[in-house]
């Protein structure tokens, strides 16, 4: 359709042009003006695509779980197993990544410094182990005997726990 609009106005600002002059070419660009920005299609554009984040973008880093050295010296060793030699010495409550385990060993990453190696797996706790604070023991001073009252004592205040003395059983006499 903006063709045939298109050609219809040359063809009569080309006649213009002839019948009436000079002022037929600026009624003439007006009209190829307006055909030309009036029949161009509608382009919808979609909002700019955010800046990517500065620096290379890394594939997400898998999430293991965080475990805590339970008790005061771990062996962090090379291979799983007693037999094997010793890498380095874990501390209580040292943060450790779980990355994988076989059978009572767990193979970990410290956080700290990024050394792998194995572990033995009961001695991990999923929580920090709360270390019991030592107070000093408060000296109890002894406290002074009481003093006993004799029953004879008792017996003139009218207040005898004891039974009654009763005469010693008679023995026959054969």
């Amino acid at each position: 359709m903006g063709l045939i609009v298109f050609s219809a106005l040359i063809r009569a600002g080309a006649d213009h042009l002839i019948s009436l002059g000079r002022p037929g070419v600026w009624l003439w660009a007006l009209g190829l003006a307006a055909c030309l920005l009036g029949c161009q299609p509608q382009v919808n554009k979609a909002p700019p695509l955010p800046p990517p984040a500065a620096g290379k973008a890394s594939p997400p880093r898998p999430v293991r779980p965080t475990f805590y050295v339970a008790v005061n010296r771990l062996s962090l060793r090379v291979c799983p197993g007693v037999e094997c030699s010793k890498t380095s010495t874990l501390e209580l409550n040292a943060e450790v990544e779980k990355l994988g385990e076989s059978q009572n060993w767990a193979q970990v990453r410290v956080k700290k410094s990024g050394t792998i190696g194995y572990v033995f797996s009961r001695y991990l706790s999923p929580h920090p182990v709360e270390v019991a604070k030592q107070t000093p023991k408060k000296v109890r001073k002894a406290k002074p005997p009481q003093a006993i009252h004799p029953p004879e004592t008792a017996k003139k205040d009218g207040k005898s726990g004891s039974l009654p003395e009763q005469p010693p059983p008679r023995i026959p006499i054969m």
